[in-house]
């Protein structure tokens, strides 16, 4: 049984390959997959210090405003009415400074005062007046005593998206009455907006409560009238009870808990769930696969337990590394095809005429051509043919004085 053994042309290619195009591969994979790591570590970093500012300007937003309204329900018009809901000089004096104070900023909406009962008795729009709001929560967290801000609702009056602050009205003993701002989402989203591309091609962020569901998202840049079908989207199923709680105090508008569209992003559910509440925290998180796969950070917010998300598209930090793995592969392929027309130049070029001294060779051997005239060119071919034809002419100079030795001298019987 023969074995196969590699032709010549085969060996002086695989020698090229090895010598040549392999290192090259080898260095840019490493090379290229280190810069790629490098960049998507840039990238994560860029994105986590733009999720922390987004997160911060929203939380120093949410303070404000409940500053403002704490600082309401301590004017000393408001207080006297509050002790004193029936007193109609005092409701006007309390009018006027509640109109005072929603004009301290465009996204205040109405300022208003809410008896023990729930019913609106005083506000900054008096059309406002008379509204029961006694199923909301900032209504009965503030009954208690303590200043709330709550997550994005439905205005009962206006039927849009709102948050609303709420303080007590209180001598420091006794709470008498309520004081709450209804505030538009503009500023918000006007935060959450600015991250669309700020981080690079394709980043976004959205803002989402305590419950998976977004309050706020960048898309709604330039098409504010699409806001509505844009948010309130869940990145998780919510439990049944929790969803008719949320549907009852308006979250949704009109829509049904059925109603909502869940887009899931278990990844980041899993990340959020992990952050602890009540401080400023954050987590990376990421979803999707090849070129889909976006890098994002979560920062939990503190005024509320709700948290803010920045994510990118990791191709665009890995573009530079992309195109270089394309170069690379590249001068892979020229430099296989470059070995292979130089592997089999090389071997015409040394094989051909050596092939072509084994021919005379083989004539001399079998006594085609008189070894007395016999000769191998020796001025043609490069280095090694030219050495192996002079071989061959020493050979047959060697057996010449041989052949000529051993021939019998002429002319005796």
């Amino acid at each position: 049984m023969s074995i196969l053994r590699p032709r010549f042309w085969q060996k002086v290619l695989a020698a090229l390959l090895i010598v040549g195009v392999v290192p090259i591969a080898l260095v840019s994979a490493i090379s290229i997959q280190n810069t790629r790591n490098n960049l998507t570590t840039l990238g994560v970093t860029n994105i986590q210090q733009r999720s922390t500012s987004s997160a911060s300007a929203i939380d120093a937003y949410l303070q404000s405003r409940l500053g403002d309204i704490i600082l309401v329900g301590k004017l000393p018009d408001v207080v006297r009415f509050g002790q004193n809901l029936r007193d109609t000089a005092a409701k006007n004096a309390a009018r006027q400074a509640l109109v005072a104070a929603a004009a301290r900023s465009p996204e205040y909406e109405s300022i208003a005062v809410v008896d023990p009962d729930g019913t609106i008795v005083a506000a900054s729009i008096q059309t406002d007046e008379g509204t029961s709001v006694k199923f909301r929560e900032y209504f009965l967290t503030a009954l208690k005593g303590t200043p709330y801000i709550s997550d994005p609702s439905y205005s009962v009056i206006t039927n849009k998206p709102a948050l609303f602050f709420s303080a007590p009205i209180t001598d420091g003993k006794l709470v008498y009455a309520v004081v709450r701002t209804r505030v538009n989402m503009a500023a918000v989203w006007d935060i959450v907006e600015t991250d669309a591309g700020s981080v690079g091609e394709g980043a976004h962020g959205f803002l989402v409560d305590d419950y998976g569901i977004r309050l706020a998202v960048s898309e709604t840049k330039g098409h504010r009238d699409q806001a509505e079908s844009l948010i309130y989207k869940p990145i998780a199923p919510i439990e049944a009870d929790t969803a008719k709680k949320l549907a009852a105090d308006k979250r949704f508008g009109q829509k049904t808990p059925e109603q909502l569209v869940i887009d899931p992003l278990p990844t980041l559910k899993t990340a959020l769930d992990a952050l602890p509440k009540g401080k400023s925290t954050t987590a990376q998180f990421s979803y999707g696969a090849g070129v889909d796969e976006q890098r994002g950070v979560v920062t939990r917010l503190v005024a509320k337990p709700w948290a803010y998300i920045l994510a990118v598209p990791i191709t665009t930090y890995t573009k530079a590394a992309d195109d270089a793995t394309f170069n690379a592969l590249s001068v892979v392929v020229i430099g296989l095809l470059l070995s292979f027309v130089i592997g089999v130049l090389l071997t015409r070029s040394l094989v051909g005429p050596l092939r072509r001294l084994v021919g005379d060779a083989t004539a001399v051997s079998t006594g085609d051509v008189d070894l007395r005239v016999a000769a191998f060119d020796t001025r043609t071919g490069d280095d090694i043919t030219r050495e192996v034809a002079s071989a061959f002419d020493r050979m047959l100079n060697a057996l010449r004085f041989y052949a000529l030795s051993d021939e019998p001298a002429g002319g005796d019987d």
